[in-house]
């Protein structure tokens, strides 16, 4: 299966309004703002997790969902009044998945002549290579 793309969702934490209003869609430079960072440079594998949390699943790497409403979980609106939410569609080169059937904390990617980890129920795709996603769509909603 390599050279697979599919398209997954990605919630991520933001501290600003950006999407609100689409006459102002400038992006802060606030430290912290996850929505911002992606959508300026990207998804950064170096970048993710800084409070420095547990992974409780399979390691530090991009998680992405084929479920809009996994995506919405981690679609924060920290220091923001908004009330709009956002999520991103992303285009993520899967390759050749290796499946999971168990969460495996300690793992920092996939296993040789592998390019993600599939869930064994196959919703979460992740990725540990800042190349294989790239934001296509951001999606604003009413909470």
């Amino acid at each position: 299966m390599a050279g697979n793309e599919w398209r997954r969702w990605h919630g991520t934490s933001r501290l600003c309004n950006v999407g609100d209003d689409p006459e102002n869609p400038a992006l802060c430079v606030r430290s912290g703002c996850s929505l911002c960072s992606i959508l300026r440079t990207s998804f950064q594998v170096s970048e993710v997790n800084p409070q420095g949390q547990v992974f409780r699943k399979f390691g530090k790497g991009i998680y992405t969902s084929h479920l809009s409403s996994k995506a919405f979980d981690y679609a924060v609106n920290g220091g923001s009044a908004s009330q709009y939410s956002m999520i991103m569609l992303n285009n993520v080169i899967v390759g050749r998945g290796y499946k999971l059937t168990q969460d495996s904390m300690g793992v920092t990617g996939p296993p040789s002549d592998y390019h993600s980890m599939l869930t064994d129920w196959s919703y979460q795709v992740v990725v540990y290579n800042d190349d294989a996603i790239r934001p296509s769509w951001l999606v604003v909603y009413k909470n």
